[in-house]
């Protein structure tokens, strides 16, 4: 667009000009790698684990195990279908009612050859409640319910087949809010991005002031006032 002077007042014109306008190209799924047919959809999960009571097997009451949720998980944290999934940001306990509400959403949003599948157990950790008025003493309380431990960085669920990244964020970003503890949405370029990000900083990382050199020289005498968590997960993880 140009401007031109008549009678003391600028005038715009305009100018056609022809171009070639480039589109991305449309997603593919070559690659896709389908489950089973009938595993294509999330299964329901059992609210509690299974007892044999005829070998002689009772239900159990235990501790909190809060070390079941502390600390990175170090096996299942990548995509197997290498698509789209839901990954914890730190730890945390998955209830029954968070199992059944999730499978409920994504069962309902799945379209024709798309599939999810969980990545985590049932519920098997006992969490056990008093009764309501009940004095304190007496021991535990009976079990109440049941909860999965996750750590951080561990998948969830994955979401796969002929689906965009669009699409699956459409009904897994609103999911994570349902947790009690921070749930993000990963796909596999977002994790080989992270990872190749970190090996980068790993090898161009000058400055020796940090975990390891403060934990092997024990300044300060860290090692004392540091806890143990602190020294394996070099503070990175609670």
């Amino acid at each position: 667009m140009d401007c031109t002077l008549r009678l003391g007042r600028p005038i715009a014109r305009l100018t056609a000009l022809r171009g070639m306008r480039r589109y991305p190209f449309p997603a593919t799924y070559e690659n896709v790698t389908f489950p089973p047919d009938d595993q294509r959809k999330l299964p329901k999960m059992p609210k509690e684990p299974f007892y044999d009571l005829e070998k002689g097997e009772q239900k159990f009451k235990t501790a909190k195990r809060m070390m079941w949720s502390r600390g990175v998980e170090e096996i299942h944290t990548e995509l197997t279908h290498e698509q789209y999934g839901l990954a914890a940001v730190s730890g945390g306990m998955i209830s029954a009612s968070d199992f059944d509400f999730i499978q409920d959403r994504v069962n309902k949003n799945l379209l024709v050859n798309q599939f999810a599948v969980w990545r985590v157990d049932p519920p098997w950790l006992p969490r056990t409640k008093k009764a309501q008025g009940q004095r304190l003493g007496g021991g535990k309380g009976s079990i109440h319910h049941y909860v999965t431990p996750v750590k951080a960085k561990r998948v969830i669920l994955e979401v796969g087949g002929y689906i965009t990244e669009i699409e699956a964020k459409a009904f897994l970003l609103y999911l994570c809010e349902r947790f009690k503890f921070p749930v993000e949405f990963v796909s596999q370029d977002l994790l080989s991005q992270r990872r190749a990000r970190e090996d980068w900083e790993a090898r161009n990382n000058r400055n020796t002031f940090n975990w390891d050199t403060v934990i092997k020289y024990n300044m300060q005498n860290c090692t004392s006032w540091l806890s143990p968590y602190d020294v394996e997960w070099k503070g990175k993880y609670r």
